[in-house]
């Protein structure tokens, strides 16, 4: 009889209580570890019903961090390429102005200093050109790890700047036209140049990667990864610009290929004859050239402009649209700390009526069944 009891009574009710207890301890632990993290569950199938979406969003989010990271990158070196192109527009600015001061019949003494000042400018030039961002030079396009101009400090001495000073003791015989002419074809060549005799210099003073016509330099601009399946040219690169036409011969197609080419006529100008009417005409044609080249540049530097705001917006929304999915994920693995501290509370009362119980049990008798 005492068997029966014990088998039915005590131990079988004990029995039960114990699986209980494991279970409701169980939600403890579980309860616990939510309070800790915050999180429902610390991997997608704790979710439940509720993890195939969560296993969506969490893609999406990492997305547009990688996006965010592309934009800010490529804000940083537009910021640095913004500044150095404003200090190039500056060397054009004041070689304008040397330019209107060469009017008339002026002395050795002003035109020296003037020649001078070009000859300066072209080593900040080279120095400008050669600025680097947070990845490598600004304005090498693609090839960043390559500085865009070979020797930047060398460039008033270089053998381009040779030949152009060469053509330009030639003002009185050849005539302003045929000098910025020939000029333009130094400037232009990107590398070898072979002149009408047949010889052959190299008269590059830019990277193999950059020594190529201004549409295709253009090409290598840098590229930034904004959004699915958009990708934006950032930047800009230095001898980038439109390929001019047979009958362009008087430039370059490229900016700051030609604010080049005119820092180094005028720097090679020290013993012209100012009173000659072919330094005047040379003098004409430059101002022409650096109003046409200030322009290009003030473009240039409102075409960045308008990347910087671009890129501004798109981050703008980029971080609305990661706000917005976090918020939906956080609806499904976050927890509502107050209630789990509502339910820990319920389950610790359970589990100290189980134990309760567990121990009542232990002391009962068959008379405790009578």
């Amino acid at each position: 009889m005492s068997t029966s009891v014990g088998l039915y009574g005590a131990s079988g009710t004990a029995y039960v209580l114990q699986q209980a207890v494991s279970t409701l301890t169980d939600q403890q632990t579980a309860l616990v570890a939510q309070a800790t993290t915050g999180v429902a569950s610390d991997t997608y199938a704790g979710l439940g019903n509720q993890r195939g979406q969560a296993l969506s969003l969490q893609p999406q989010i990492t997305a547009i961090s990688t996006w965010q990271t592309s934009i800010s990158g490529a804000q940083t070196n537009l910021s640095v390429t913004q500044s150095a192109l404003t200090q190039i527009a500056s060397l054009n600015t004041t070689l304008q102005n040397d330019l209107l001061s060469l009017n008339g019949t002026y002395g050795k003494e002003t035109l020296a200093t003037v020649a001078a000042s070009a000859q300066t400018a072209l080593s900040e030039l080279g120095g400008y050109l050669n600025t680097q961002g947070s990845n490598g030079y600004v304005f090498a396009g693609t090839d960043v790890n390559n500085a865009p101009v070979t020797d930047a400090e060398g460039l008033a001495s270089s053998t381009l700047a040779t030949v152009t000073s060469d053509a330009v003791s030639q003002l009185d015989t050849l005539g302003a036209s045929s000098v910025l002419e020939t000029a333009t074809a130094y400037a232009a060549s990107g590398g070898t140049y072979t002149s009408e005799d047949g010889t052959t210099v190299d008269l590059s003073v830019f990277s193999s990667a950059l020594s190529t016509d201004p549409s295709s330099a253009k090409g290598l601009e840098t590229k930034a990864v904004v959004g699915q399946s958009a990708v934006t040219s950032v930047g800009m690169v230095a001898t980038e610009g439109t390929t001019p036409t047979s009958s362009q011969t008087t430039t370059t197609g490229s900016a700051i290929r030609d604010l080049m080419r005119n820092l180094m006529i005028v720097a090679s100008l020290g013993n012209a004859d100012t009173s000659s009417s072919n330094f005047s005409d040379l003098v004409n044609q430059l101002k022409s050239s650096t109003n046409t080249v200030g322009t290009e540049l003030s473009n240039q530097e409102g075409s960045l402009g308008l990347m910087q705001n671009s890129l501004t917006t798109q981050s703008t929304n980029l971080s609305t649209m990661s706000t917005m999915l976090t918020s939906q994920l956080s609806n499904i693995k976050d927890v509502d700390i107050a209630a789990v501290s509502v339910q820990t509370g319920n389950v610790q009362d359970q589990l100290l009526a189980s134990y309760t119980l567990i121990s009542d049990l232990k002391g009962m008798t068959l008379a405790s069944y009578i």
